[in-house]
């Protein structure tokens, strides 16, 4: 039985009677005023991972998983990188040196060696075997960081507009002029390993010819480009967060991949196998999309902030979020499947196992955790 229930509904009529004496033992404390907040009570999550990294203690901004799967590397707000074993969670070597926020890391394309860069523009490139410091440069203020997927090649963006690449351990091989006084944001290697896709922060997208270092053409439909996919094939391109899809032969936009009534998504991904384009935006929408049509085949309401995208196992993407949780939806038919509980704030990172039967996840609470991925 509720004790309530026989309460009337204007408690201003009530009348309180005391008796002789008894207000007088009322502690003042128990009575609390408008003022004073209550106390907050943190719910409780329930950690699901397999594994746990706290080395950072600050801000995890990146990760990666050796193509071996045997190691990872992170980076963070501490100033240090960090390389360690994926089923102990032992520190194999440390990365010193940063006098910044470590926020790119990456293994080559044979495990031989990984690179770390921080936001000051310092990268250094570290020997797995021997484990130590091989290469260093330092330069302009960084945005992104990348190995070319089959060579011993990086590719550096800067907030300056240059483009820097490098063949890893020897000299600087080639810089990419800056079109204008803006950051190049982001950039992706063409299949073809001949040419580079790079967004900047006025909203250009140009394709460089990097044998020439000459513009192949410019897309100028963008406000601003924060990130680009390309499709496996090299067909299509799609920039977030405008939503703009172009057409990769000759730069021509094709349409915007946007639901009735939005004017941006935070991020875009290819599934070439499944023929669609994924879309997340800030407002908890993930969109799926029919390449070709482009008819909205499935759009899923997360609820919370979609900041990251990345290929699950079979018909499967994993979702990162604001909320420090990871979901993973069924692209086929638009339902949720997994929510990866344990973080305590924003994800700021996701990076799949090569058996995409797992996933490293960092955040801005400080950890690194490894989940397993289920099967549907």
């Amino acid at each position: 039985m509720d004790v309530f229930e026989d309460l009337p509904e204007d408690l201003e009529d009530v009348e309180v009677i005391y008796l002789d004496g008894e207000d007088e033992d009322i502690d003042d404390d128990y009575f609390v005023s408008d003022s004073q907040e209550p106390e907050q009570i943190e719910a409780e999550v329930i950690d699901v991972s397999k594994l746990t990294f706290h080395k950072h203690g600050k801000s995890v901004f990146g990760s990666d998983v050796s193509k071996n799967q045997q190691l990872v590397v992170t980076g963070g707000e501490d100033d240090m990188a960090y390389v360690w074993d994926s089923a102990s969670g032992e520190v194999l070597f440390e990365c010193t040196g940063h006098k910044d926020s470590v926020v790119e890391v990456g293994f080559n394309h044979d495990d031989t060696y990984v690179v770390t860069g921080d936001m000051a523009g310092l990268i250094q490139v570290w020997s797995l075997s021997e484990r130590k410091l091989v290469w260093c440069y330092e330069g302009d203020d960084m945005e992104w960081l990348m190995w070319h997927p089959v060579l011993n090649v990086l590719y550096c963006g800067c907030q300056s507009g240059f483009i820097y690449i490098w063949h890893i351990p020897s000299e600087l091989s080639k810089i990419l002029p800056a079109p204008s006084n803006v950051a190049v944001t982001c950039g992706k290697v063409m299949p073809n390993s001949k040419q580079l896709l790079c967004g900047y922060a006025d909203g250009e997208i140009r394709l460089w010819d990097i044998t020439t270092s000459s513009v192949v053409w410019v897309n100028r439909d963008s406000s601003s480009v924060n990130s680009l996919d390309i499709s496996n094939d090299g067909a299509l391109a799609i920039a977030a967060p405008s939503a703009v899809v172009i057409k990769l032969t000759d730069g021509k936009t094709v349409r915007k991949a946007l639901s009735e009534g939005k004017t941006e998504i935070e991020v875009a991904m290819f599934d070439n196998q499944l023929g669609v384009i994924v879309t997340g935006s800030l407002t908890g929408r993930l969109c799926v999309w029919q390449l070709g049509t482009y008819a909205l085949r499935h759009e899923i309401d997360i609820e919370v902030p979609v900041t990251l995208l990345r290929r699950g196992p079979e018909d499967q993407v994993i979702v990162g979020t604001t909320e420090g949780v990871i979901y993973t939806c069924n692209i086929k038919t638009g339902a949720l499947y997994q929510a990866l509980t344990g973080h305590r704030a924003d994800i700021l990172s996701i990076t799949t196992f090569q058996d995409r039967k797992r996933v490293v996840t960092t955040s801005d609470d400080g950890t690194a955790k490894i989940f397993e991925l289920e099967k549907p």
